[in-house]
C-alpha cells in the first residue's frame, strides 16, 4: 500500500509508536484496522510494517473520546462506516451527555451552601415518565409517599432511567398565579427505560423544553413551601413569560440515601419559558 499523497518534512510513525502516543496496545489498533475504522496511512509492502500518521493519531484519539462518552465500539464503527444516521449518532450522544450532566449535578448539590437560593436557565430534557398523582402535602409526607409508589413502579416491572431525576408537575400555571394550588394534587414523574413498558396507561412523555428555574438547598419550610412562587416572583421581575406549568425537581433526597440530613435535600423549581 502507497502513500496517498507526500508532505514535506512530514513523520511517519510505526504501530508501537503509535501505540505509546495513543497509550493502547498494537492489538487495539490491529482491532480497529480490521473493523474497517481506522487503517494505517502506509504499509509496507515488502514486509507488512505498518506507519501512521498524525491523521490516523487524532483518528483514535477521537475513538477514545467517544468511548469515555460511553458509545459502544458498535455505534462508533457503524457511524464512521456510514451506517449510522448523523442524527441518529448526535442522539445518542446527547443521551450520554444527559447522563453526565445529571452525574456532576448530583455530586455538584453536595457542594451547594446549605440555605442558598440561585436562579438559572436549565434545559429540561426529552424524557419517558411512569406517573402518578399526589396529593400535595409538607416534604416529609410528600417523600414518604412518592417512595412507596417509586417501589410500586418496580414490582409492576418499569425499568428506571439513570438521566432525569424524579420531578413533579404543579397544576396549570395560571393556577399558580392565583395561588390557588395549595390543595391541589400534582403528577409526579419518574423516568423510565422506554424498552421497558409493562403498563402503557401510566406512561407520559415529555419534551425537551427551555426552562428557568430556582434551586435550593435546605429544609425550610416556608422555602419548600413557596418555591414555585418565589420563582414566578423573580421571573416576573425579569420580564419572562411561562410557557407552561411548574416543575418540581428532587435533585438530591432519601432516594440517594435514607443517612442523608434533611438539610442537605437539594430541590429544583423550574417553568418552561418562551
Amino acid at each position: 500500500m502507497k502513500k496517498d499523497f507526500e508532505i514535506e518534512g512530514e513523520k511517519m510513525y510505526t504501530i508501537r509508536e503509535t501505540a505509546e502516543i495513543c497509550g493502547v496496545s498494537r492489538a487495539t489498533l490491529i482491532r480497529m484496522e480490521k473493523a474497517g475504522f481506522d487503517s494505517p496511512r502506509y504499509v509496507d509492502e515488502k514486509n507488512g510494517y505498518r506507519y501512521y500518521d498524525v491523521v490516523n493519531i487524532h483518528r483514535i484519539k477521537l475513538y477514545q473520546m467517544l468511548q469515555l462518552m460511553g458509545l459502544s465500539n458498535k455505534e462508533i464503527y457503524s457511524y464512521f462506516d456510514n451506517k449510522m444516521e448523523a442524527a441518529d449518532f448526535l442522539a445518542a450522544l446527547n443521551e450520554r451527555l444527559a447522563v453526565a450532566k445529571r452525574c456532576v449535578e448530583e455530586f455538584e448539590a453536595r457542594l451547594i451552601e446549605r440555605g442558598s437560593i440561585r436562579y438559572e436557565y436549565i434545559t429540561l430534557p426529552e424524557v419517558m415518565c411512569y406517573t402518578f398523582n399526589a396529593p400535595m402535602s409538607k416534604p416529609k409526607d410528600q417523600i414518604e409517599y412518592n417512595y412507596r409508589k417509586v417501589q410500586e413502579m418496580y414490582d409492576l416491572g418499569f425499568k428506571p432511567a439513570a438521566t432525569v431525576p424524579m420531578f413533579s408537575i404543579a397544576p396549570g400555571v395560571n393556577e399558580i398565579y392565583e395561588k390557588n394550588h395549595s390543595n391541589i394534587g400534582t403528577t409526579i414523574a419518574v423516568a423510565i427505560d422506554p424498552g421497558h413498558i409493562p403498563d402503557a396507561s401510566k406512561v407520559i412523555s415529555f419534551h425537551a423544553r427551555h426552562a428557568f428555574s430556582l434551586i435550593y438547598k435546605g429544609n425550610d419550610d416556608d422555602v419548600m413551601q413557596n418555591g414555585a412562587d418565589m420563582l414566578l416572583e423573580e421571573m416576573e421581575q425579569r420580564n419572562l413569560k411561562a410557557k407552561g406549568p411548574c416543575y418540581g425537581i428532587c435533585i438530591l433526597g432519601p432516594f440517594f440515601g435514607t443517612q442523608i440530613d434533611p438539610d442537605d435535600y437539594v430541590f429544583r423549581w423550574a417553568i418552561p419559558v418562551e
